[in-house]
């Protein structure tokens, strides 16, 4: 797996853009000290929490990043296969990874959520949803795939930031409609705010799916449709796209 420089300067922009907005919620919510981002690229989300003044931050990504465009201290930044099993000496308020867990491999996926767990008691986490597409998705999944992960390591899955993001065009789509927050058991107690925070328990959470990626998923079932396993989902699209609001007439 590796990413050209090309690839990196063409995610920045969206990531800067949405950080401006997302980072302040965060901090709001989770009040960080220090946070390690891993699948970081060259540093586009620190840099953003490093101009509110949290200046702990590492940032862990592959050899390939190259590091005259990062965004952050050279020293911030760290190189590791994250495919491969990583840990690190030192434990963090926050740890988060945005739109990285899709590009590995799915026997990765794992222990790539046993390492984000093991950082921090509280993991700020985003992965492309099935149709999405991008650069080397090899393992999109919902979120359900990801909740479960999380609770073999006694972590809880909240959403409190997609509803409020999901008309926001300053937030990149993928961000706005996969961003959640996971809490170690333990740790919800420590914040009276934590427990009052929007819960999802099971796979009927809130399913939000921006316009542009629901018209991707049904043009890849077209693409499948004629395959027996491809045949209802693609059904079910169809008669959902090709429906047409009923005019009202006049009284």
């Amino acid at each position: 797996m590796t990413y050209s420089s090309s690839f990196f300067d063409g995610i920045v922009p969206e990531s800067l853009s949405s950080a401006k907005v997302v980072v302040p919620l965060v901090i709001d919510l989770v009040g960080p000290a220090s946070v390690v981002d891993i699948g970081c690229a060259t540093g586009a989300w620190l840099s953003v929490f490093r101009e509110h003044k949290i200046n702990h931050t590492i940032g862990i990504d592959g050899e390939y990043v190259d590091r005259s465009r990062l965004l952050i201290p050279l020293d911030c930044f760290m190189s590791m296969d994250l495919a491969k099993p990583f840990s690190l000496s030192d434990r963090f308020d926050l740890a988060m990874s945005l739109e990285v867990a899709e590009h590995l491999p799915t026997e990765s996926a794992s222990g790539f959520v046993r390492a984000l767990c093991q950082l921090a008691p509280i993991v700020l986490f985003s992965a492309a949803i099935p149709g999405q597409g991008g650069e080397q998705h090899v393992n999109e999944q919902w979120p359900e795939y990801w909740r479960q992960l999380f609770a073999g390591q006694n972590f809880r899955m909240f959403d409190p930031f997609r509803p409020a993001l999901m008309h926001d065009g300053r937030v990149a789509s993928w961000y706005r409609q996969n961003i959640f927050l996971f809490i170690r058991n333990d740790h919800i107690e420590t914040n009276h705010r934590f427990m009052q925070l929007p819960e999802v328990k099971d796979a009927n959470g809130l399913l939000l799916i921006d316009g542009g990626h629901l018209l991707g998923m049904y043009a890849a079932l077209e693409c499948r449709a004629h395959t027996p396993l491809m045949r209802r989902p693609y059904n079910f699209f169809r008669r959902l796209f090709l429906k047409r609001p009923v005019a009202a007439k006049p009284e």
